[in-house]
């Protein structure tokens, strides 16, 4: 009877130490193995870091968030506006959303690891995920044929906050003896105006100057890209966190991915067909490199300084540069 007293006691304690390190765990799995079961709000936040293609980001999450409700029922999705300020404003005060969905410059506090294969190097850390891209601009060079054999005018290049077109054309080989850096809208406005033969821009530009009806070609930058659209999981609460890393995948999902062409938006995992022709060219570009999602604004702005002095032939520029690409 001894004996049989130690065993069972062996027993209560091995299951007590099971159920406190490790079994709670998976009890808290199971309650969401039907998504069904889950009923609540989940939370987005959209940041637009770099200009789009055309339409909003935020519309094309609502969108795919009115599907992912119907397949989810009980579930809703909430997508808020936010800029760089105003989500970094509040997660100094430790507010976050369920999900964050930004582009290169936004100082995150707390991100869960992603289990994905859909992903690109800015967002790993090591050989964890805690961001991976849902959509991509890209550079291109854009030439006025109507100002053929006027080449040395200079090449206007199209700058967002934090992104980095002169690192992009130094890898690209580009040299134009004079450029002129100027805001997205602006490089548009006097690129239009007739006197300049080049501008480095992006996806935005290729589909205003279609619209427009402008004569001109764009040839893709093939070596360098940091305008990726990412997402980060950021829900504290357990629940909601599986509920939105399966919102994740369905935003990474093939059926979702090939409806990027409604906001002229590149996949960075699948071949879009769009009715413009140069953007077909930029989607079937692949192999960049680019820099780390979570560099601050600092570094970005002193990587944008040394991209200046790197195309000048600066050979400490240079290495600083490549330094930071991954």
């Amino acid at each position: 009877m001894k004996i049989i007293r130690i065993i069972m006691a062996s027993l209560i304690i091995f299951s007590t130490v099971f159920t406190l390190t490790f079994g709670y765990k998976k009890i808290g799995e199971e309650k969401l193995k039907d998504p069904k079961e889950f009923k609540g709000i989940i939370t987005i936040w959209q940041i637009d870091g770099f200009e789009g293609g055309s339409g909003s980001r935020k519309q094309f999450l609502l969108s795919v968030s009115r599907d992912f409700e119907k397949q989810n029922e009980g579930t809703l999705v909430m997508v808020i506006n936010h800029t760089f300020t105003s989500a970094e404003e509040n997660i100094s005060k430790g507010i976050y959303p369920d999900i964050i969905s930004y582009s290169n410059g936004l100082d995150i506090k707390k991100m869960s690891p992603i289990n994905t294969s859909r992903c690109v190097g800015g967002g790993k850390v090591g050989e964890k995920v805690y961001a991976t891209a849902w959509c991509r601009g890209g550079y291109v060079l854009i030439k006025n044929l109507d100002l053929e054999g006027k080449d040395e005018t200079p090449l206007i290049v199209s700058k967002g906050q934090n992104t980095q077109p002169i690192l992009a054309m130094m890898l690209e080989g580009l040299e134009f003896e004079n450029i002129e850096v100027l805001s997205p809208m602006d490089a548009y406005t006097k690129f239009t105006l007739g006197k300049n033969a080049f501008m480095l821009g992006t996806q935005r530009d290729v589909v205003r100057l279609t619209n427009r009806g402008g004569n001109f070609s764009a040839i893709p930058l093939t070596n360098f890209n940091d305008l990726y659209q990412y997402v980060s999981l950021t829900a504290s609460d357990t629940n909601k966190s599986i509920i939105a890393k399966r919102f994740i995948d369905y935003l990474l999902s093939d059926k979702v991915q090939e409806r990027l062409n409604k906001i002229n938006m590149l996949s960075p995992y699948k071949n879009v067909s769009f009715d413009i022709e140069n953007l077909n060219l930029m989607q079937n570009s692949r192999g960049f490199s680019t820099i780390s999602a979570f560099n601050t604004k600092e570094v970005l702005s002193e990587m944008h300084s040394m991209s200046m002095l790197a195309i000048k032939g600066d050979k400490n520029a240079i290495k600083y540069v490549k330094n930071l690409l991954i």
